[in-house]
C-alpha cells in the first residue's frame, strides 16, 4: 500500500507525525522536539476546548500543524550554551523563520516550535484594500500576531491537569488582546473565514457588517473600527520606522486635502478655474485631432522621452489619452459641488486624518486599549442579552471567565484592570440573571445578594471544569466557605455569617444545579 493511503487510515497523530519525519532529513533533537510537542497537545486539547470554548476541533488543529511540519524545509535546534542563543536572548526572541527557504531555528522548547510553525504557515496573509492604505500594513500584522499567540497557548497555558498563564512568556501582549476581542465578539467562525479571505472581497466592509450586528448601533461600530485601527498603527509604527514615515507623509496629504476642503469659497473658485482651463485644453486637443495641418505642425514638436520623435499614431494616442484624464478631471471636479458627494468625501478624508493622526500618539497605546475594552464589553452585553439557551449562557460563563483572565500587561490580567472593573462587573451581573432565569444555579442561602456574590467568584476562579465546582459552607463565628473541583480545594474565605442563614452546613453543594 501507497504511503500516501497508509497516512489517511491512521488515527493515531503521532503516527502520522512520525510517517512525515520520515521523509524529512530534521535532527533526531527536532523530531523529538516535534513529538513532545505534539504529545502536549493531544494531552492539553480538552482542558483547552473547556475553558476556551472556541477553538478549532482537535482534528482540523493538529492536522493544520501537520501540514505545516509538512512543507517545512529544516528546523534547527540552537544549542541553549551557542553564540546563537545569546543572540538570540539579546534580541529577546526564541525562534526565527525564513519563509522562503522554509526553515526554523528555535531553542529547544515546544511553545517556541510551535510559535515557529505557524509563523512560517503559508496561508499567514490577510489582503487589505488598497482603499485603506493607512491600515494595509499594520492591521495584517496585529491579526497575525496575535492569531499565532491565541493558537500557542495550548501549551503555553496548559499541561494536561492545570491551566496557568506565566505573564513572563507572552511578548505581543497587545496583539493577542486585541485578537481575542474580536474572536469573541464575532465568533469563531467567522474569524476563521475572515482572514482566509482573497483579495477579491472586501474585508473592512464586511467586518464592518459584522460588527453591526453585534453592536446594533453603526457610530458605535465605526468607533470600535477607529480604535482598532490607531491601535493597529501605533503598535506596528514601534516597529517598523518605515511604515511610520510612510504614515506621517500620508496624514499630512490628507490634512491639506481636509483643509482645501474647508475653505469652500477658495475650494469652489478653484474648482471653476481648473474646469475652465480644462476645458481649453481638451478643445485645443480637439482642435489638433481634427486638423490635419494643426496635427502635423504638433507633431514636428513632439518627441518621447529619449528625444526621439514619434509617429503620428503615437501622437493621436497620446492626445486622446491626455484628453481623457482631462475628462476625468472635470468629472472629479463636478463631484465636489455635488453637495452630497462634497460631504461624503470631507468626512472620508476627515476620518482618514483622525485615524493616521495615530503616528503622532504614539504614547497613547494604553489608552486606546482601554477604549477598545469597554467597546468589547458593550458588544458583549449585547450578545449575552440574546442568550436564550442552558448551553449557550453556560458556555458565555465560561467566555467571560476566560476573558477575565487574559494577560492585559507584564504586571496584570484583565481581571486586574481597575478602569474597566465597573464594566466587567456589568456582564458579570447580566449573566447571573440569565443563568438564574434559565435555572442553572443552586440556592445556599435566604438572601439572593449573599448567593449571587458567591456565584461572581467563579469568574475569577482557574478551575478548568466550573460545572464541577462545589460549595461547602462551614459554621463558626465567621462562616468558612470553600471551592471544590472533585476533592481539589481552589479557595477557601470566611464572611460574616450575621442575618444569612444558610441552607446546608458541612456538605459539599453544587454550584450549578
Amino acid at each position: 500500500m501507497a504511503k500516501k493511503e497508509i497516512f489517511h487510515k491512521l488515527t493515531s497523530y503521532k503516527e502520522q507525525l512520525e510517517l512525515i519525519l520520515e521523509e524529512k532529513s530534521f535532527s533526531i533533537e527536532a523530531k523529538n522536539l516535534l513529538l513532545n510537542m505534539l504529545y502536549k497537545i493531544e494531552n492539553s486539547y480538552n482542558d483547552f476546548e473547556m475553558v476556551k470554548r472556541y477553538v478549532d476541533d482537535k482534528k482540523d488543529l493538529v492536522e493544520a500543524i501537520l501540514r505545516i511540519v509538512k512543507e517545512c524545509n529544516d528546523i534547527e535546534i540552537i544549542d541553549p550554551s551557542s553564540k546563537e542563543m545569546t543572540k538570540f536572548k539579546k534580541k529577546n526572541i526564541t525562534f526565527e523563520v525564513n519563509k522562503k527557504d522554509k526553515k526554523i531555528k528555535t531553542s529547544t522548547d515546544e511553545k517556541a516550535l510551535l510559535d515557529a510553525l505557524y509563523n512560517l504557515a503559508v496561508d499567514n496573509k490577510i489582503y487589505i484594500n488598497e482603499d485603506y492604505s493607512m491600515i494595509r500594513n499594520s492591521l495584517p500584522y496585529i491579526i497575525i500576531e496575535g492569531k499565532n499567540s491565541s493558537r500557542n497557548e495550548i501549551i503555553r497555558d496548559f499541561n494536561a491537569w492545570s491551566w496557568n498563564t506565566d505573564l513572563n512568556d507572552i511578548t505581543d501582549f497587545e496583539c493577542n488582546l486585541i485578537y481575542q476581542n474580536m474572536q469573541i465578539l464575532l465568533g469563531k467562525e467567522f474569524m476563521k473565514e475572515w482572514v482566509s479571505l482573497d483579495q477579491s472581497k472586501d474585508l473592512l466592509n464586511i467586518l464592518k457588517n459584522e460588527l453591526n450586528e453585534c453592536f446594533n448601533n453603526e457610530k458605535e461600530t465605526n468607533e470600535f473600527l477607529n480604535i482598532l485601527f490607531k491601535l493597529s498603527i501605533i503598535i506596528y509604527c514601534k516597529k517598523d520606522k518605515k511604515e511610520k514615515e510612510r504614515l506621517e507623509e500620508e496624514y499630512e496629504i490628507n490634512l491639506e486635502e481636509f483643509n482645501r476642503l474647508n475653505e469652500t469659497e477658495k475650494l469652489i473658485d478653484d474648482i471653476t478655474k481648473l474646469k475652465q482651463k480644462n476645458t481649453k485644453q481638451i478643445e485645443k486637443i480637439d482642435k489638433i485631432l481634427n486638423n490635419k495641418e494643426l496635427l502635423q505642425k504638433e507633431l514636428e514638436k513632439s518627441t518621447d522621452d529619449e528625444g526621439k520623435f514619434i509617429t503620428e499614431e503615437e501622437l493621436v494616442i497620446n492626445l486622446k489619452r491626455k484628453r481623457r484624464k482631462l475628462e476625468k478631471n472635470i468629472k472629479e471636479s463636478n463631484k465636489l459641488l455635488d453637495p452630497k458627494y462634497y460631504s461624503e468625501y470631507k468626512q472620508r478624508i476627515d476620518n482618514n486624518v483622525k485615524i493616521l493622526n495615530a503616528v503622532k500618539e504614539l504614547n497613547k497605546k494604553e489608552e486606546y486599549m482601554l477604549k477598545l475594552q469597554k467597546y468589547f464589553i458593550k458588544g458583549m452585553k449585547n450578545k449575552i442579552s440574546l442568550l436564550n439557551t442552558k448551553k449557550s449562557i453556560t458556555d458565555m460563563v465560561y467566555i467571560i471567565r476566560y476573558y477575565n483572565f487574559i494577560p492585559y500587561s507584564k504586571e496584570k490580567f484583565i481581571k486586574d484592570v481597575s478602569e474597566i472593573r465597573t464594566d466587567l462587573n456589568d456582564i458579570e451581573e447580566l449573566l447571573i440573571d440569565k443563568m438564574e432565569q434559565n435555572k442553572l444555579l443552586n440556592k445556599f442561602s435566604n438572601l439572593e445578594k449573599f448567593d449571587r456574590k458567591l456565584i461572581k467568584k467563579i469568574f475569577k476562579l482557574r478551575i478548568i471544569n466550573l460545572e464541577k465546582i462545589n460549595l461547602e459552607f462551614q459554621k463558626g463565628e465567621r462562616i468558612r466557605i470553600i471551592f471544590y473541583d472533585d476533592d481539589t480545594i481552589e479557595k477557601g474565605f470566611e464572611v460574616n455569617g450575621q442575618n444569612i442563614k444558610i441552607l446546608k452546613y458541612n456538605k459539599k453543594i453544587r454550584l450549578f444545579s
